[in-house]
Protein backbone atom coordinates (compact mmCIF):
# COMPACT_ATOMS: atom_id res chain seq x y z
CA UNK A 1 0.00 0.00 0.00
CA UNK A 2 1.23 3.70 -1.24
CA UNK A 3 0.41 6.28 1.29
CA UNK A 4 -2.77 8.08 0.29
CA UNK A 5 -2.46 11.67 -1.35
CA UNK A 6 -5.78 13.92 -1.78
CA UNK A 7 -5.98 16.83 -3.92
CA UNK A 8 -7.20 19.94 -3.86
CA UNK A 9 -6.35 22.22 -6.49
CA UNK A 10 -2.37 21.72 -7.01
CA UNK A 11 -1.94 21.00 -3.42
CA UNK A 12 -1.80 17.63 -2.23
CA UNK A 13 -2.63 16.88 1.41
CA UNK A 14 -1.34 13.53 2.58
CA UNK A 15 -3.92 10.80 3.93
CA UNK A 16 -2.34 10.50 7.49
CA UNK A 17 -2.71 14.87 7.67
CA UNK A 18 -6.47 14.59 6.96
CA UNK A 19 -7.76 11.59 8.82
CA UNK A 20 -5.89 13.32 11.93
CA UNK A 21 -7.70 16.50 11.42
CA UNK A 22 -10.58 14.26 11.05
CA UNK A 23 -9.95 12.99 14.30
CA UNK A 24 -9.37 15.82 16.57
CA UNK A 25 -13.15 17.36 15.17
CA UNK A 26 -14.58 13.85 15.56
CA UNK A 27 -13.34 14.33 19.36
CA UNK A 28 -14.40 18.17 19.58
CA UNK A 29 -17.78 17.21 18.47
CA UNK A 30 -18.22 14.41 21.29
CA UNK A 31 -16.62 15.99 23.62
CA UNK A 32 -18.71 19.27 23.36
CA UNK A 33 -22.05 17.01 23.22
CA UNK A 34 -21.02 15.94 26.58
CA UNK A 35 -20.10 19.28 28.11
CA UNK A 36 -23.71 20.28 29.41
CA UNK A 37 -23.10 17.11 31.74
CA UNK A 38 -20.56 18.32 33.30
CA UNK A 39 -21.05 21.55 33.35
CA UNK A 40 -18.36 22.84 31.10
CA UNK A 41 -19.14 25.35 28.74
CA UNK A 42 -18.79 24.02 24.67
CA UNK A 43 -17.42 27.29 23.50
CA UNK A 44 -14.84 27.62 25.56
CA UNK A 45 -13.94 23.78 25.12
CA UNK A 46 -13.56 24.45 21.82
CA UNK A 47 -11.37 27.44 22.01
CA UNK A 48 -8.99 25.11 24.48
CA UNK A 49 -9.10 22.37 21.75
CA UNK A 50 -7.04 24.64 19.13
CA UNK A 51 -4.30 24.48 22.16
CA UNK A 52 -4.73 20.95 23.23
CA UNK A 53 -4.00 19.81 19.47
CA UNK A 54 -1.13 22.43 19.59
CA UNK A 55 0.65 20.82 22.50
CA UNK A 56 -0.34 17.65 22.13
CA UNK A 57 1.41 17.08 18.64
CA UNK A 58 4.67 19.02 20.42
CA UNK A 59 4.47 16.15 22.57
CA UNK A 60 3.46 13.38 20.42
CA UNK A 61 6.79 15.01 18.48
CA UNK A 62 9.43 15.34 21.36
CA UNK A 63 8.41 11.74 22.83
CA UNK A 64 9.53 10.44 19.20
CA UNK A 65 12.66 12.56 19.06
CA UNK A 66 13.80 11.12 22.12
CA UNK A 67 12.58 8.07 21.62
CA UNK A 68 15.10 7.78 18.87
CA UNK A 69 17.36 10.40 19.83
CA UNK A 70 20.53 8.03 18.47
CA UNK A 71 18.77 8.42 15.01
CA UNK A 72 18.57 12.22 15.81
CA UNK A 73 22.05 12.10 16.57
CA UNK A 74 23.60 10.99 13.37
CA UNK A 75 20.98 12.53 11.30
CA UNK A 76 20.32 16.29 12.75
CA UNK A 77 18.48 17.35 9.48
CA UNK A 78 15.69 15.32 9.68
CA UNK A 79 14.86 16.55 13.56
CA UNK A 80 12.42 19.66 12.47
CA UNK A 81 9.40 18.19 9.95
CA UNK A 82 6.40 20.15 8.72
CA UNK A 83 5.07 16.12 8.18
CA UNK A 84 2.57 14.24 10.18
CA UNK A 85 5.01 11.66 10.83
CA UNK A 86 7.46 11.13 13.83
CA UNK A 87 5.25 11.31 16.10
CA UNK A 88 3.76 8.97 19.49
CA UNK A 89 0.55 8.92 20.69
CA UNK A 90 1.88 8.67 24.34
CA UNK A 91 3.36 12.20 24.38
CA UNK A 92 0.38 13.76 22.92
CA UNK A 93 -2.16 12.38 25.67
CA UNK A 94 0.36 13.32 28.34
CA UNK A 95 1.31 16.86 26.94
CA UNK A 96 -2.75 17.44 25.63
CA UNK A 97 -4.12 16.28 29.25
CA UNK A 98 -1.39 18.98 30.88
CA UNK A 99 -2.70 21.95 28.97
CA UNK A 100 -6.18 20.88 29.64
CA UNK A 101 -5.61 20.62 33.48
CA UNK A 102 -4.11 24.00 33.54
CA UNK A 103 -6.75 24.96 31.51
CA UNK A 104 -9.28 23.98 34.28
CA UNK A 105 -7.69 25.45 36.72
CA UNK A 106 -7.75 28.71 35.18
CA UNK A 107 -11.21 28.26 34.17
CA UNK A 108 -12.21 27.09 37.76
CA UNK A 109 -13.84 23.86 36.63
CA UNK A 110 -13.16 20.64 38.49
CA UNK A 111 -10.28 18.81 37.14
CA UNK A 112 -11.86 15.50 36.79
CA UNK A 113 -15.15 17.18 35.67
CA UNK A 114 -13.25 18.15 32.85
CA UNK A 115 -11.21 14.85 32.06
CA UNK A 116 -14.40 13.16 32.23
CA UNK A 117 -15.97 15.28 29.42
CA UNK A 118 -13.19 14.67 27.01
CA UNK A 119 -12.00 10.91 27.90
CA UNK A 120 -14.82 8.71 25.75
CA UNK A 121 -14.22 11.23 22.73
CA UNK A 122 -10.46 10.28 23.06
CA UNK A 123 -10.81 7.07 22.38
CA UNK A 124 -12.96 7.53 19.25
CA UNK A 125 -10.25 10.04 18.28
CA UNK A 126 -7.74 8.06 18.37
CA UNK A 127 -9.41 4.96 16.51
CA UNK A 128 -9.84 7.21 13.77
CA UNK A 129 -6.19 8.74 13.80
CA UNK A 130 -5.38 4.98 13.24
CA UNK A 131 -7.04 4.60 10.31
CA UNK A 132 -4.83 7.25 9.04
CA UNK A 133 -2.02 4.96 9.85
CA UNK A 134 -3.73 2.18 7.62
CA UNK A 135 -4.10 4.93 4.98
CA UNK A 136 -0.55 5.86 5.42
CA UNK A 137 0.75 2.69 5.40
CA UNK A 138 2.90 2.94 8.15
CA UNK A 139 2.33 1.61 12.24
CA UNK A 140 1.85 -2.07 10.30
CA UNK A 141 1.81 -5.37 11.83
CA UNK A 142 4.02 -8.53 11.94
CA UNK A 143 4.02 -10.77 8.93
CA UNK A 144 1.04 -12.87 8.53
CA UNK A 145 -0.10 -15.23 5.24
CA UNK A 146 -1.25 -13.64 2.68
CA UNK A 147 -4.66 -15.94 2.54
CA UNK A 148 -5.75 -14.27 5.93
CA UNK A 149 -8.48 -11.91 5.75
CA UNK A 150 -7.32 -7.68 5.71
CA UNK A 151 -3.73 -9.10 5.27
CA UNK A 152 -2.25 -5.71 4.18
CA UNK A 153 0.29 -5.60 1.58
CA UNK A 154 2.97 -2.69 2.15
CA UNK A 155 5.19 -0.92 -0.61
CA UNK A 156 8.47 -2.45 -0.06
CA UNK A 157 7.68 -5.25 1.11
CA UNK A 158 7.41 -8.88 -0.22
CA UNK A 159 5.38 -10.37 2.44
CA UNK A 160 1.75 -9.40 3.92
CA UNK A 161 1.28 -7.96 7.46
CA UNK A 162 -1.53 -7.70 10.09
CA UNK A 163 -3.81 -4.49 9.89
CA UNK A 164 -2.60 -3.87 13.05
CA UNK A 165 -3.84 0.02 13.08
CA UNK A 166 -7.83 -1.39 12.27
CA UNK A 167 -7.53 -4.55 14.89
CA UNK A 168 -5.53 -1.04 17.40
CA UNK A 169 -9.14 1.44 15.90
CA UNK A 170 -11.56 -1.96 17.20
CA UNK A 171 -10.30 -2.21 20.45
CA UNK A 172 -10.35 1.76 21.08
CA UNK A 173 -14.16 1.69 19.38
CA UNK A 174 -15.19 -1.32 21.79
CA UNK A 175 -13.78 0.59 25.17
CA UNK A 176 -15.69 3.81 23.91
CA UNK A 177 -18.64 1.32 23.40
CA UNK A 178 -18.22 -0.06 27.22
CA UNK A 179 -17.37 3.17 29.08
CA UNK A 180 -20.35 4.79 28.08
CA UNK A 181 -22.49 1.57 28.90
CA UNK A 182 -20.60 1.73 31.96
CA UNK A 183 -21.27 5.44 32.64
CA UNK A 184 -24.98 5.03 32.11
CA UNK A 185 -24.75 2.85 35.41
CA UNK A 186 -23.20 5.57 37.39
CA UNK A 187 -19.69 6.64 37.95
CA UNK A 188 -18.31 8.77 40.06
CA UNK A 189 -16.75 12.14 38.90
CA UNK A 190 -12.70 10.69 37.71
CA UNK A 191 -14.07 7.57 37.11
CA UNK A 192 -14.76 8.02 33.23
CA UNK A 193 -10.84 9.16 33.06
CA UNK A 194 -9.48 5.83 35.05
CA UNK A 195 -11.42 3.97 32.72
CA UNK A 196 -10.39 5.57 29.32
CA UNK A 197 -6.25 5.16 30.85
CA UNK A 198 -7.26 1.52 31.48
CA UNK A 199 -8.80 0.52 28.60
CA UNK A 200 -6.64 2.75 25.77
CA UNK A 201 -3.34 1.30 27.73
CA UNK A 202 -5.20 -2.27 27.45
CA UNK A 203 -5.63 -1.66 24.09
CA UNK A 204 -2.10 -0.04 23.43
CA UNK A 205 -0.61 -3.05 25.28
CA UNK A 206 -2.22 -5.87 23.43
CA UNK A 207 -1.59 -3.97 20.04
CA UNK A 208 2.32 -4.21 20.31
CA UNK A 209 1.79 -8.18 19.88
CA UNK A 210 0.71 -7.55 16.52
CA UNK A 211 2.99 -4.45 15.76
CA UNK A 212 5.98 -6.09 17.49
CA UNK A 213 7.38 -8.12 14.53
CA UNK A 214 8.31 -4.80 12.85
CA UNK A 215 8.80 -1.91 14.23
CA UNK A 216 8.65 -2.01 18.48
CA UNK A 217 12.06 -1.82 20.71
CA UNK A 218 12.21 -4.58 23.65
CA UNK A 219 12.73 -3.27 27.22
CA UNK A 220 15.89 -4.05 28.34
CA UNK A 221 15.90 -8.05 28.43
CA UNK A 222 11.98 -8.25 29.41
CA UNK A 223 9.37 -10.06 27.17
CA UNK A 224 8.10 -6.51 26.66
CA UNK A 225 8.25 -3.64 24.53
CA UNK A 226 8.99 0.02 25.39
CA UNK A 227 5.29 1.06 24.98
CA UNK A 228 3.81 -1.94 26.53
CA UNK A 229 5.81 -0.63 29.76
CA UNK A 230 4.35 2.59 29.07
CA UNK A 231 0.79 1.11 28.42
CA UNK A 232 1.04 -0.82 31.82
CA UNK A 233 2.09 2.02 33.77
CA UNK A 234 -1.34 4.25 32.36
CA UNK A 235 -3.41 0.96 33.04
CA UNK A 236 -2.19 1.45 36.82
CA UNK A 237 -2.77 5.41 36.92
CA UNK A 238 -6.30 4.57 35.62
CA UNK A 239 -7.10 1.82 38.58
CA UNK A 240 -5.50 4.58 41.29
CA UNK A 241 -7.98 7.04 39.68
CA UNK A 242 -11.32 4.76 39.64
CA UNK A 243 -10.45 4.04 43.31
CA UNK A 244 -9.35 7.12 44.47
CA UNK A 245 -12.74 8.93 42.91
CA UNK A 246 -15.06 6.42 43.77
CA UNK A 247 -13.65 6.70 47.68
CA UNK A 248 -13.84 10.54 47.32
CA UNK A 249 -17.09 10.27 46.32
CA UNK A 250 -18.86 7.18 48.26
CA UNK A 251 -21.67 8.64 50.10
CA UNK A 252 -21.89 12.08 48.76
CA UNK A 253 -23.78 13.65 45.77
CA UNK A 254 -21.51 13.70 42.63
CA UNK A 255 -20.52 16.95 41.80
CA UNK A 256 -19.64 18.37 38.65
CA UNK A 257 -18.81 21.68 36.93
CA UNK A 258 -17.14 24.53 38.86
CA UNK A 259 -14.55 23.90 41.75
Amino acid sequence: MHPILFEIGSLKIHSFGVMMVLAFFTGLYLSRLRAPKFAVDPTKLSDAAIWVLVWGVLGARLFYLLQNIGHFREHPDELMTLQFQGLTSFGGVLFGAAYLIYWAKRCGYAVRAVLDTVAPAMLVGHAVGRVGCYLNGCCYGGQCPPDMPLALHVHGLSYTVHPAQLYDALMNLAAYAFLVWREKRGLALGQASGLFLMLHGLARFIYEYWRVGETAERLWNLPITEAQAVAGFMCLLGVWLYVKSARDFAGSPQEVGLA
